[in-house]
């Protein structure tokens, strides 16, 4: 997994500065060439981004004494950024912006390195899809998530579900990773920025994520025709001609509501209501069949998101038909959660302003155990676990131990406990 350190191009919204501003309060500094370098974004290190990028040499993050070694990405025409090397998220400081929690507490150790592999030299992420991106491939098989919904059960670790997507890109623009100077700063615009630059850079069957991938723009009515006059410009290259294999896009949106359409419904997202995605009965039902606690989660949190990721067809006429579909909650913060008592968590770590990651399932069957969240304000970075009984402690305690992570444990049914103690002094300035 990379992480990229830019920010939002200037002119998009105060907020989107802001927001990067308070992600990096612990900024992370890098030597280059002799230099030290905090601000990547500044035109005299872009120049000696490119010159590293050319020479192939890397820069090195300071969190440590001896540094970590990083590498440097073009994702533009004149555009370069530092990310960190694969497997190399455990070597960082856990109080690192570059740091990240062992694969095992979540959901990417399952498929990091099969269905997700990374080559540090050129940037570029090659990802391996488990459903379709065209009608003449084949679909997933029965059990592994077919009929609309591929992304629940039974599923390949050597390919990604939709909601695998999700995950991934969630954790790739940084929105699984909370600090308290973010609150208040997220919103549609910066969850749909990041969301498209954690694209960038990714790629499937040779072809660029990007290209096939549609976060709509913030919805302002005032200039609703040009945002669809771009949409349907980013739609045309997928459009149904003639008898030719129909290609499929995938769009990232807020759910908003299912309504009746004439001929079977319509999932009508925010920031798209003059372009609803078309459902057949059968997928509907599907629907809300697999997706009924999402469902019902969204209908108990006012403030959340509830986010959908779908594949869909384009056709002659210019309307969207949905494929496949998943959905994922969010908190008012866009950070996942999968249950009334894993938001109880969320609730209490982001009322005592923690700083924390938290853990995504991917292709993780609901019956396997992970770390609901990790905190990195600790001494040592402490994995916290929902149980259901008390003898999943050991369970928990043995992925602690051979993660190198403190554990900390609430067995459901019982009072919650106390949430791990912060580090006793700040981190040193770097």
């Amino acid at each position: 997994m990379t992480a990229t350190h830019s920010a939002p191009p200037s002119g998009r919204a105060d907020h989107a500065s802001d927001h990067d501003r308070d992600r990096d309060r612990d900024r992370q500094t890098f030597e280059l060439y002799g230099h030290r370098i905090t601000h990547t974004n500044n035109p005299d290190v872009q120049q000696l981004l490119a010159a590293a990028h050319a020479d192939r040499v890397r820069p090195v993050c300071l969190c440590r004494p001896d540094g970590v070694a990083m590498y440097v990405a073009k994702i533009g025409p004149d555009k370069h950024v530092i990310k960190r090397m694969p497997a190399s998220g455990l070597e960082h400081a856990h109080r690192c912006g570059s740091y990240l929690p062992p694969e095992e507490l979540s959901g990417l150790g399952q498929v990091l390195g099969s269905a997700i592999t990374e080559e540090a030299d050129s940037g570029l992420t090659a990802i391996k899809l488990g459903f379709r991106m065209s009608k003449a491939e084949r679909a997933a098989p029965t059990g592994a998530g077919s009929g609309g919904v591929a992304d629940s059960v039974a599923a390949d670790p050597n390919r990604l579900t939709l909601r695998a997507v999700l995950h991934y890109l969630w954790q790739e623009a940084d929105l699984a990773s909370w600090t308290p100077g973010m609150d208040g700063k997220r919103n549609w615009r910066i969850v749909s920025w990041y969301l498209r630059q954690a694209a960038r850079g990714k790629f499937t069957k040779g072809k660029p994520l990007a290209t096939r991938l549609y976060v709509p723009e913030p919805f302002n009515v005032e200039k609703k025709i040009d945002i669809a006059a771009r949409r349907l410009s980013a739609w045309a290259p997928m459009q149904q001609h003639g008898n030719a294999g129909q290609q499929f896009m995938m769009l990232i949106g807020e759910f908003k509501a299912i309504e009746p359409a004439r001929f079977g419904h319509k999932l009508v997202l925010r920031h798209m209501p003059d372009a609803p995605l078309m459902l057949d009965d059968k997928l509907h039902d599907r629907l809300h069949k697999r997706f009924g606690d999402e469902l019902e989660l969204s209908r108990a949190n006012e403030k959340g998101h509830l986010m959908v990721i779908a594949t869909f067809s384009v056709g002659r006429a210019g309307l969207a038909t949905a494929e496949e579909i998943s959905l994922v909650m969010t908190d008012q913060h866009w950070l996942p959660y999968e249950s009334l008592a894993d938001k109880l968590l969320l609730d209490a770590a982001l009322e005592a302003r923690r700083r924390f990651t938290k853990s995504l399932r991917y292709n993780l069957a609901p019956d396997k155990p992970m770390a609901s969240l990790v905190f990195t304000d600790t001494e040592t970075p402490t994995a916290a676990f929902l149980l259901t009984n008390d003898q999943d402690r050991d369970i928990a305690a043995q992925i602690g131990s051979d993660t190198g992570t403190a554990v900390w444990t609430w067995v459901l049914g019982e009072d919650m406990p106390a949430l791990p103690a912060r580090a006793g002094t700040d981190p040193a300035p770097r």
